[in-house]
């Protein structure tokens, strides 16, 4: 009689069965176990780690302040690097108006920023600051970056940093064109309109308009001074008040 499974002794069938689950489970532990030995060989080897951070683009940023103000450090690992968390700490600088960040299939980082530009000036507590294209302020320091500056609008007569900071988120929002008439912008408080401004135009006229309306009233929907000056031509001085523009013929 041919040999089968029905003449199989059932204690050795049990027993030959386990020995195999036995074996599949040696051998799954020494592939595990030799797969978490060469994981834990790699990250704690300098190969998985950032290799170097280069960053393009700065002029006026130091490069040092943008490397204490992200989160990659020359310990981090690369292919963990969460690219958006990153250009969202580098914009948070007030100097940068973009950003950008590509690490290559070894390690190495370039940050690539575009700063922004000034498009004014203020004097506040003897210190210098820049008014940038972003809305943000940011003192200048170094005298050539101070000679720079001397082309742009002329903030003046403001007493605390927080109206200071007001103003320019106001003010990047005006349109270029009218920032170009501008010479100085003085703050000229009066009893009943505190935050009123003197906005000294290049044509030697005034316009006249609150820190708080400076975004709304200074755009060419609200104000169109182009167009004012060409309608009222004797007018030196121009009061934006609420929804209507007052004006005033020269002295």
């Amino acid at each position: 009689m041919s040999y089968n499974e029905y003449n199989e002794n059932p204690v050795q069938k049990t027993y030959k069965q386990r020995k195999k689950k036995k074996l599949k489970r040696k051998v799954k532990v020494i592939i595990s176990l030799f797969i978490f030995i060469m994981i834990t060989m790699f990250l704690i080897s300098d190969y998985p780690r950032v290799k170097s951070i280069k960053i393009e683009g700065v002029h006026q940023t130091p490069q040092q302040e943008i490397l204490k103000h992200i989160s990659i450090k020359p310990s981090s690992y690369y292919f963990f690097i969460n690219k958006e968390k990153v250009i969202k700490e580098i914009k948070q600088l007030p100097t940068i108006k973009k950003a950008s960040i590509d690490i290559d299939l070894i390690g190495n980082v370039v940050i690539g920023v575009e700063e922004a530009t000034p498009i004014a000036y203020a004097s506040l507590n003897n210190k210098i600051y820049a008014i940038n294209d972003i809305g943000r302020i940011v003192e200048v320091r170094q005298s050539k970056q101070r000679d720079e500056l001397k082309v742009l609008p002329y903030i003046q007569n403001f007493q605390s940093k927080t109206m200071l900071e007001e103003f320019a988120r106001g003010f990047y929002k005006v349109p270029t064109l009218m920032q170009n008439e501008m010479s100085d912008i003085i703050l000229e408080p009066q009893a009943a309109d505190p935050t009123r401004l003197k906005c000294l135009m290049k044509d030697n006229k005034v316009v006249y308009v609150r820190v708080e309306d400076v975004a709304t009233k200074l755009n060419t929907h609200q104000f169109s001074y182009e167009a004012l000056k060409n309608e009222h031509k004797n007018a030196c001085y121009f009061s934006i008040e609420g929804r209507n523009v007052y004006t005033r013929s020269c002295q």
